[in-house]
């Protein structure tokens, strides 16, 4: 009977020694690493150092502006240029007040300029045609013109001229393709002007602005 005491004694004992594998907390330095020891910090990782702020390009310190050219055009490009030399017409708009100021013309990329300029608050009308000849309105008279073709220019709502309008008739030079222009003057409600062009016959674009009211006619090159 103690002996088998004894053997119980001595196997309870070993046991307490041992313990069990799956209760027994983790070794030091396992717990140390598992759960004691923080994380190695973002700092002493260069991979977690926070890189420097550098935008992958130099940005702008303001806005940059759209592309202008260096001085304003003296009109904007208008419509398309249609196909055909056909003649083009537009009624005018508002009263019939407008008074011819000036005349001029001007070279650009693909086309030659002609623009009346007026005074008044109406819309210039038109009717624009080619001719072989320059004939004035109301007369019918025959006016010689440098040029082997006419584009004969009627600006519509215009009155009878004021004092101080521009002086008709007057002559202007050459300007690119256009070898003469002929500003005739007005007849009922019409200021007549033409212009001589060198060669063919080419398309045309007619249109208007505003601020002050003007008859813009290309001639494309």
């Amino acid at each position: 009977m103690r002996r088998a005491m004894g053997t119980s004694l001595a196997a309870a004992l070993l046991l307490t020694a041992c313990g069990s594998g799956t209760d027994d907390p983790a070794p030091a330095s396992a717990a140390g690493t598992a759960t004691s020891s923080p994380e190695p910090s973002e700092a002493s990782s260069p991979s977690a150092s926070p890189a420097p702020t550098e935008p992958s390009s130099p940005q702008p310190s303001s806005p940059q502006p759209s592309p202008e050219p260096s001085s304003p055009s003296p009109a904007p490009d208008g419509p398309p240029f249609p196909d055909s030399t056909e003649p083009q017409t537009a009624k005018p708009s508002g009263d019939w007040d407008l008074q011819l100021v000036d005349v001029r013309t001007g070279v650009h990329d693909g086309f030659d300029r002609v623009v009346l300029e007026m005074s008044g608050t109406a819309t210039p009308g038109w009717g624009v045609a080619w001719a072989d000849r320059a004939v004035a309105e109301g007369s019918g008279e025959v006016v010689p013109l440098a040029g082997d073709h006419v584009l004969t220019i009627s600006a519509s709502g215009t009155a009878m001229p004021a004092a101080g309008s521009f002086e008709v008739p007057q002559r202007l030079g050459a300007a690119g393709g256009i070898a003469e222009v002929h500003v005739n003057g007005w007849f009922e409600g019409y200021t007549q002007v033409f212009a001589g062009v060198d060669g063919d016959e080419r398309p045309f674009r007619v249109f208007t602005l505003t601020d002050p009211p003007r008859l813009v006619v290309d001639v494309a090159n």
